[in-house]
C-alpha cells in the first residue's frame, strides 16, 4: 500500500501544471524585466543608466544645505553673497551623465549627518559633491549616474 502511494506522489509531481495554476508569485519570478532598448543615436539626450533618486532623498538634501544656509554656513562651492549663500559666476558644468568625471574634477563626501537622512547609495555608487552639484558616481569608473540635488537653486 505504501508503495502505491509514493508512486501516485511521484507520477503526480511529475504531470503537467494547468495553466491557470501556474502563475507564480510576482516574487518568485527570476527572470528580471526586459528593459527598452537605448536609443542608437550616439549623441542622444537621454541617459542610458536607469538610476532614479526619490523625491524624499532630494527633498532631505535641500532641506540640510538650506538649514546650513540658515545658520550662517555656506557649503563648500558657493559663495557668500551678503546674508545668503549662491552660486558663484556661471561656471560650466563639468560632467555629465552617463559619463566618467573628467580628470581635473574630484569631488566631496557628503557630510555624515546629511548621509544619514537619505537613502544608502546602491551598491557600486557612492554619493559626491561635485561643484554646485549633489550626484550618484560609480566607484570604480568614476560615472555619474544620477543628479540627486543642484545646490545653486537654494
Amino acid at each position: 500500500m505504501r508503495g502505491i502511494l509514493i508512486a501516485l506522489l511521484l507520477v503526480a509531481s511529475l504531470a503537467p501544471i494547468p495553466s491557470a495554476l501556474a502563475q507564480t508569485a510576482p516574487a518568485q519570478n527570476t527572470k528580471p524585466p526586459a528593459k527598452p532598448a537605448a536609443p542608437s543615436a550616439p549623441d542622444s539626450p537621454l541617459p542610458t543608466l536607469s538610476m532614479v533618486v526619490p523625491e524624499r532623498d532630494r527633498v532631505a538634501v535641500y532641506g540640510y544645505y538650506r538649514d546650513e544656509v540658515a545658520a550662517g554656513r555656506c557649503p563648500a562651492g558657493l559663495v557668500k553673497k551678503g546674508t545668503a549663500c549662491g552660486a558663484p559666476a556661471q561656471a560650466k558644468q563639468a560632467w555629465k551623465l552617463d559619463q566618467p568625471l573628467p580628470e581635473g574634477v574630484t569631488g566631496e563626501a557628503l557630510p555624515p549627518a546629511l548621509i544619514a537622512k537619505i537613502s544608502p547609495s546602491p551598491a557600486g555608487y557612492q554619493y559626491l559633491r561635485v561643484d554646485n552639484d549633489i550626484l550618484i558616481v560609480g566607484l570604480g569608473t568614476r560615472s555619474v549616474a544620477a543628479l540627486v540635488a543642484d545646490l545653486s537653486r537654494l
